[in-house]
């Protein structure tokens, strides 16, 4: 299904839970946008997560009726996801805000504008043949004299022409080669002299030295304006939750090999639920983002352990990515 139509499925899905009597929790449909999307949503997942979780979501979900086809509404929830996700991420999502509203679906390709048909250039007039047609150019009238002229005289008239045609064509042919040798000169002094740089040695001071071509300033460290804390957060607590409602694939989305003996399916088996909070920004380097936490345990005899830990997380990727975590202490022993 596409996009559109994944947003018309999470619609129903949440219809039919408040038809039932059951509240629009954001954990359980956080499970539910998981179980929607196919491999072409998976991008869209953590932008899901994350809006089934908003304010703006739960306020849309408790209008009566509830998810009304409302272009406000859908703005609202567009500027919830603008503030977080990238704009590739949040385009994807417009159309899944208009199946969740009800909205109708917008064809992917407009129809471009027929371009302006381009200006007719009017043609240019052929250029006069001979020293003769400039000057009937210039006076028609001409034409009506020379024709009551006799026979000399036209002879005459056209011997006057071609040598004035052959006079222009020697003045111009002249100016173009005069204009030629003066820019001889100038290029040449532009050019580098070969023999210049043949003397240009050490044992020859008084030759000048070419200078090396001053280094580019370094481009701008685009990664380092890429790096986003609230991303970085998102994917930790996703992780988690993940965990603890045993959807073990979709945690394992969210940290790299490198990281997966911090997050073994065996060892979190043995709790009835995990979670983790109070996580802030330690420091960020290029798109990795580091965090502390605190991570609590309960047993299934209902007692409890929390723990501090660090995480390492590259923003760069769709999803972020936890690249690394560690234990740090323990901060309240089982009890």
């Amino acid at each position: 299904m596409n996009d559109h139509q994944l947003g018309v499925s999470l619609r129903q899905q949440i219809l039919v839970d408040l038809q039932r009597g059951m509240p629009a929790d954001g954990r359980r449909l956080q499970a539910l946008v998981g179980d929607l999307c196919g491999d072409r949503q998976l991008p869209l997942l953590p932008a899901l997560r994350y809006l089934v979780m908003s304010q703006a979501f739960a306020s849309a979900v408790g209008q009566a009726p509830p998810l009304p086809a409302d272009h406000r509404l859908q703005l609202r929830l567009q500027q919830e996801l603008d503030q977080v996700f990238t704009t590739a991420i949040c385009q994807r999502m417009a159309p899944v805000l208009r199946g969740l509203l009800a909205l109708p679906e917008v064809p992917a390709q407009a129809v471009a504008p027929a371009a302006p048909p381009a200006p007719v250039m009017p043609a240019m007039p052929a250029a006069p043949a001979s020293l003769a047609e400039l000057e009937l150019l210039r006076d028609p009238m001409a034409l009506d004299d020379r024709r009551a002229a006799p026979t000399g005289s036209r002879g005459v008239v056209a011997v006057l022409s071609f040598m004035a045609g052959v006079l222009v064509v020697g003045v111009l042919g002249g100016l173009g080669w005069l204009l030629q040798i003066s820019s001889r000169p100038q290029l040449q002094a532009l050019a580098p002299s070969s023999s210049t740089n043949n003397n240009a040695t050490p044992n020859n001071p008084a030759a000048p030295q070419a200078s090396a071509p001053t280094p580019p300033p370094p481009a701008p460290d685009l990664e380092q304006q890429q790096a986003n804390p609230d991303l970085a957060i998102a994917s930790v607590q996703q992780l988690y939750t993940d965990i603890s409602n045993g959807h073990v694939d979709a945690a394992r989305q969210l940290f790299s090999p490198a990281a997966a003996d911090q997050f073994d399916p065996a060892f979190f088996s043995q709790f009835q639920q995990v979670s983790v909070s109070e996580l802030r920004e330690t420091s960020r380097s290029g798109t990795n983002v580091n965090l502390d936490g605190v991570v609590t345990f309960v047993y299934p005899d209902g007692t409890s352990q929390s723990e501090s830990r660090t995480f390492t997380v590259d923003t760069a990727s769709q999803p972020a990515l936890i690249t690394g975590s560690s234990f740090v202490a323990v901060l309240k022993p089982r009890g």
